[in-house]
């Protein structure tokens, strides 16, 4: 074993990272739009969420409840138990059953393809390493290539079979760039990711609520949303980045800086909760989604 490697292996130790929230920071409340337009930038996974029929999953009309499901979802694959993930496994199975291409489709998906799933996973890592990478600085070389082993749930408890999974964060990288290169966003679902992101979509339900947070926290929300993805995926949302945005991102990154120094690690107070919720509705009786 080499210096450099043993030195890897303990800044993993001393860093502690032995769930996915460990690397948490208080960006992980600014960045969900981020990864949402990052997998649907595959038209597939796009349409699948644009035409779908399950209008009790739809973030456009039940924000709240998609929210709730979302980070149960992300909580039970990053913190759960076997059995809390093999329910959330069998769920969304049952759901995704529902979300299938019709004739009138411009593409063809089904949301149980492992495929799709898979993206959607690789995505979800990014969510993770962004937020700390943003505020941090770069993870080593052992630090990512331990966060690819322990973030196998978030695929596994979709539909991505445990040997599509990389086995490391150079495997990882390869097939993030190939995912990139099916990217491609058409007017019909960037405007259904604009509304998500500027949080225009709020006001379908919440009426005057979410027209104000629309025009207060809406334009927030998108500045660091177009910091938190791609370039690819940047241009083909016609996004550009503004001075406006640059300040916001200071701000943002200053006040997030602040509040982990008091509060840190926020996802894992957050997540148990959503896990307590989760078996409370289950023993209750209690629809999850």
């Amino acid at each position: 074993m080499t210096a450099g490697t043993r030195t890897d292996i303990a800044k993993v130790e001393d860093r502690r990272i032995r769930r996915l929230p460990d690397i948490s920071t208080h960006l992980a409340f600014w960045l969900p739009a981020a990864n949402v337009v990052m997998q649907l930038a595959n038209p597939a996974v796009g349409y699948g969420v644009v035409e779908s029929r399950v209008d009790s999953g739809r973030g456009d009309l039940r924000p709240i409840k998609r929210g709730r499901t979302t980070a149960q979802y992300l909580a039970v694959a990053t913190l759960g138990s076997e059995k809390d993930r093999q329910f959330f496994h069998e769920a969304v199975h049952e759901i995704h059953a529902q979300v299938t291409s019709t004739e009138s489709s411009p593409v063809r998906y089904n949301a149980n393809h492992a495929g799709y799933q898979l993206w959607v996973a690789l995505c979800l890592v990014r969510y993770y390493t962004d937020q700390w990478e943003m505020l941090h600085g770069p993870l080593s070389e052992a630090e990512l290539d331990r966060i690819i082993d322990i973030a196998r749930p978030l695929g596994t408890t979709l539909n991505v079979p445990e040997a599509r999974w990389p086995s490391t964060w150079a495997e990882y990288e390869q097939r993030f760039v190939e995912g990139l290169e099916d990217v491609t966003i058409d007017d019909t679902v960037r405007e259904y990711l604009q509304s998500l992101t500027n949080f225009r979509v709020l006001e379908i339900r919440m009426g005057k609520l979410g027209t104000l947070a629309h025009k207060t926290i809406g334009p927030w929300n998108l500045s660091m949303t177009k910091f938190a993805v791609p370039r690819r995926i940047r241009d083909e949302m016609h996004w550009e980045i503004t001075p406006g945005d640059l300040r916001r991102r200071r701000l943002v990154l200053a006040a997030s800086t602040a509040l982990g120094k008091v509060l840190p690690k926020p996802l894992r107070a957050y997540y148990a909760c959503n896990i307590l919720d989760l078996r409370v509705r289950r023993a209750l009786g209690i629809s999850v989604f």
